[in-house]
């Protein structure tokens, strides 16, 4: 870090709560919100959060000055939600910018403005603005039908409209028996990814999504009671429609939350009783002193496997199916609170970047089944014993640094034997294997290979070094 950055660090680590306020509801002491928009700015910033070169810079100084506060994942913490919908001071890129520059003074938050340049503070408010989700700008149209079966809009038929200025669809809104109501506005997902919208216990709604004008078939693939509706990418205009049909009064304040493609990571809410439930889905874990051992559903890794946390904050997860090292990330452990409100069926989400995971994994080349004898702590270590064949494995790992982390193999068979290790590949990891060639070569794009050789009396005991790199 320069000194620039490590001089506001400092100042950031020293505020109390009250200078987290930089969205919330304070007086700005330069007024923004009373100023005329810029539009020329918002294209400009706008333009600039597409630009992954620049999105990169700005990421790099929000996590080393803000996301102590507001997240890595600017999902907040001490600090309020950078990503979310609720923009109280104003959600337009040069409010956020004017925000950033002024700071809130009498909250203990400086302005940024003589610390960072014009353009590193324009890469920050590029990267909050990429990593924006859910909706902005959100309005609503309700209208009063005739009947349960009354399904023709006309302007005669609007009692209410408005904004709804935390950007989430309240389907409480309704005060009448029959009725259709409409929420649409800007709607924001992963450039990266596929998101689907689904409604939790939704068989029975008679709602209707469109993307850009555009209607988005209901997807069933999950079953009748989880429906979904795969939005696009990036920033487009949501409407959606909902009609009271013949449903109950209970069961029309709908759950609306948008997901990933297989509906393993539960990302956003849409409705105001999503928020609800969401906000109790937050439980950070990490290892403070000592290594942490946990065996639950964790996202991207596969079942039965077990998740070790480091003080040093370099993380890895043992399969005892596979008996392989079946992920590797680096950064805070996890975020266990779906998988406690989910009573243990949602997944649990690493907090930290991953530097590996399955379907790679660190495993030796054989076909034959292994057999899991379970673990023991050693030294504050875990050490995970199995069979595999003839042979007879203790695994375990230690963090030498947040960078380093150390495998320990002992491996008892038939002398002489070569056994071949599979290595994944990274762009952030290169391995290490002391006392033994370089690694090998091979054709297959994901791995390399490493050839250990057990002893004349059928034993083994060598080192495989992960060491982790910056991008």
């Amino acid at each position: 870090m320069n000194r620039q950055g490590s001089a506001l660090y400092g100042a950031f680590t020293r505020m109390t709560a009250a200078s987290l306020f930089l969205f919330s509801g304070l007086t700005l002491a330069n007024n923004v919100e009373n100023q005329p928009k810029n539009a020329h700015q918002n294209q400009l910033l706008t333009t600039l959060s597409q630009n992954s070169a620049v999105t990169a810079q700005g990421q790099t100084l929000f996590e080393q000055v803000c996301a102590s506060c507001h997240g890595k994942d600017l999902s907040g913490g001490s600090g309020f939600n950078l990503k979310d919908g609720e923009w109280v001071h104003g959600s337009q890129p040069s409010e956020i910018l004017a925000n950033i520059e002024s700071g809130f003074m009498n909250a203990g938050m400086p302005g940024f403005k003589g610390v960072f340049n014009s353009e590193q503070l324009q890469s920050i408010v590029a990267y909050i603005l990429s990593q924006r989700q859910g909706f902005d700008g959100l309005t609503y149209k309700l209208y009063q039908m005739q009947s349960k079966d009354d399904r023709t809009i006309s302007d005669d038929k609007l009692v209410k409209s408005g904004t709804l200025p935390k950007n989430l669809a309240d389907f409480r809104l309704p005060e009448i028996q029959h009725y259709i109501i409409e929420f649409s506005g800007d709607f924001y997902t992963s450039r990266d990814e596929d998101t689907r919208i689904w409604i939790e216990w939704g068989a029975k709604a008679d709602i209707d999504f469109e993307v850009d004008g555009k209607p988005i078939a209901r997807d069933n693939r999950f079953g009748e009671w989880f429906p979904t509706w795969v939005v696009a990418r990036g920033k487009q205009t949501l409407k959606i429609t909902y009609r009271s049909a013949d449903s109950k009064p209970g069961q029309r304040n709908l759950v609306l939350i948008a997901t990933n493609d297989d509906m393993s990571i539960k990302k956003f809410a849409l409705s105001t009783r999503a928020q609800k439930i969401m906000l109790n889905k937050k439980f950070n874990l990490n290892a403070e002193g000592e290594t942490l051992v946990q065996r639950i559903k964790v996202t991207n890794l596969p079942a039965y496997s077990i998740s070790v946390a480091t003080p040093q904050q370099i993380n890895y997860a043992f399969n005892s199916r596979s008996c392989d090292i079946v992920g590797l990330w680096q950064g805070e452990f996890l975020n266990i609170g779906p998988n406690i409100g989910g009573r243990g069926e949602d997944a649990s989400i690493p907090l930290g970047d991953w530097v590996f995971h399955s379907p790679k994994a660190l495993t030796f080349d054989t076909q034959e089944s292994c057999r899991f004898m379970g673990y023991q702590m050693q030294h504050g270590e875990p050490v995970f014993r199995y069979t595999q064949g003839s042979h007879q494995v203790q695994v375990s790992a230690k963090a030498v640094t947040s960078k380093q982390l150390d495998i320990h193999y002992q491996v008892t068979g038939t002398a002489g034997e070569e056994l071949t290790i599979r290595l994944p590949k990274s762009r952030k990891l290169t391995w290490n294997v002391p006392g033994t060639n370089t690694p090998e070569t091979s054709d297959e794009k994901d791995y390399t290979m490493q050839r250990v050789k057990l002893n004349d009396k059928g034993s083994a005991s060598f080192l495989v070094s992960a060491q982790i790199h910056p991008m």
